[in-house]
């Protein structure tokens, strides 16, 4: 039986002690702050809970990656199928994303009717990559190959992918000018989509962002609460077969010794473990570790190293029902404002009382900002600079809810130092690297850190940003100590 310590309390680190400790391993979870569940984590202030991210749950049809290890666990997560995912306001439009895959093209189609052959030629195509792509990664293979296990996963679908060798190397943008329809509102369309999911627009893998703009139609959920429920129910099972619980337990150094790993909190108080899991960006785990490490942990991530990632600014209100007129969850708001381009909207549902008492809602929205644009080290410039994304957030909700800066009830901004002192992340880097060609599926960044015994998990390890990334590099560790799943 192992000591295994695990170095973070997000999605990836609770199910990974969950699995490990169902297993009968020695696990202790160590998490920094005073909440489960990171970047899909809650804060509550007063009568309101705020997810600290969007809500937006994947994963949790027959089969997905969270209906897996929840099945695996014998664990209940109430969630609710929505039939339209969201709603994409773009240059006067409103997109209805449904969920049903020829309802939502037809309604592309019509919306976009000069470009509408060219439209269904295009998701024809898409829908032939993922069709190819589903089979080879249903088995959870982790990438990049590293061992025979892991060859023998790929081997076996190698026959039924020949098809996808010539998109190896292909953009979602090469497919848009293939069927010429780079330069368009479509396009711009497409590129936001992609965006929230791959950490990338149209340069996005054509193989990873075909099946990034299928998997809505498998099913796209909104889990009442937040997602922190899901974090929440999987510490509590880790903890019910054993595991060792540590909240507000930050971790500030890990060492090598000559039998395992010596770990030291911020208090000066010790762990002892045969293995480490850091549930962590890579550069967080690289700031804890020694130079001896270091420099191994450079090696093995030099190509992350040259990516840039994204931050995020985050915004939360308390608003009362009486202002919504469109009571849809989730929403996409393109505007010319916005860093990125586009921000996305979580609102809670009526009647969901753990996030709002009746008669309110609240809303989380957030969007990309390059990293290192914020300056935190100049508190009046970072002030001002929050004041102003402040601004330009309530300019938009404003006309989604019209009164809203009247009728709010709590504003909360957050800037990327709010990620950084929170989460602990660096910078306020969220989501993880870009899916490019040539950083992803056989060039991403592996769970495997080349330190035997130390593995990385979470957004910036294959297969990368949201939950069902995070949980799939949980299942690839849970795998090298024995869990079948």
């Amino acid at each position: 039986m192992k000591r295994i310590v695990i170095i973070g309390g997000g999605i990836a680190g609770v199910t990974a002690a969950a699995l490990l400790a169902r297993e009968g391993h020695d696990v202790t979870l160590c998490e920094g702050s005073r909440e489960w569940g990171g970047s899909a984590g809650k804060f509550t202030r007063k009568d309101f809970t705020y997810p600290v991210g969007a809500t937006l749950g994947m994963g949790f049809e027959p089969g997905g990656i969270h209906d897996r290890v929840l099945r695996h666990l014998q664990l209940e997560q109430p969630v609710e199928l929505l039939d339209t995912v969201m709603a994409i306001k773009l240059e006067g439009r409103t997109i209805l994303y449904y969920r049903d895959r020829t309802r939502f093209i037809a309604h592309l189609k019509e919306q976009f009717k000069p470009k509408a052959d060219a439209i269904q030629s295009f998701f024809d195509e898409i829908d032939k990559i993922q069709h190819h792509v589903r089979p080879l990664m249903e088995a959870l293979p982790a990438l990049p190959v590293k061992t025979l296990s892991d060859a023998r996963m790929i081997m076996k679908e190698a026959p039924s992918s020949l098809p996808l060798m010539r998109y190896l190397t292909r953009t979602i943008g090469d497919l848009l000018r293939h069927h010429q329809l780079d330069g368009t509102t479509f396009a711009q369309l497409i590129d936001g989509i992609l965006l929230d999911s791959m950490q990338t627009g149209t340069e996005a893998s054509a193989l990873l962002g075909a099946v990034a703009l299928s998997i809505y139609h498998d099913g796209a959920y909104y889990v009442p609460g937040g997602l922190y429920q899901v974090a929440e129910r999987l510490k509590t099972s880790a903890e019910q077969d054993g595991a060792i619980i540590l909240l507000g337990r930050k971790i500030t150094s890990v060492r090598q010794t000559a039998d395992g790993f010596l770990l030291e909190d911020r208090r000066g108080r010790l762990l002892l473990a045969d293995e480490v899991i850091g549930a962590l960006p890579i550069e967080a785990m690289q700031e804890l570790v020694g130079p001896s490490l270091q420099s191994t942990l450079r090696r093995t991530y030099k190509r992350q190293a040259a990516l840039s990632q994204w931050a995020t600014f985050t915004y939360y209100a308390a608003l009362p029902e009486t202002i919504i007129q469109d009571d849809l969850a989730f929403r996409q708001i393109h505007d010319p404002i916005l860093p990125s381009g586009h921000a996305f909207i979580s609102l809670s549902q009526a009647g969901d009382l753990n996030r709002a008492p009746a008669g309110c809602r609240t809303l989380t929205m957030s969007c990309h900002i390059p990293l290192g644009q914020f300056e935190r080290k100049d508190k009046e410039r970072y002030a001002q600079q929050i004041a102003s994304m402040q601004d330009k957030f309530e300019t938009i909700l404003e006309r989604e809810f019209p009164g809203f800066r009247e009728h709010a009830i709590e504003r909360h901004p957050g800037g990327p130092g709010a990620w950084v002192r929170y989460t602990s992340r660096p910078d306020g880097g969220v989501g993880g690297y870009p899916q490019l060609p040539s950083t992803s599926l056989f060039r991403a960044a592996s769970f495997r850190t080349g330190v035997p015994g130390l593995y990385i998990i979470g957004d910036t390890v294959f297969p990368g940003a949201g939950t069902i990334g995070a949980t799939t590099s949980a299942i690839h560790v849970a795998r090298q100590f024995g869990v079948s799943i």
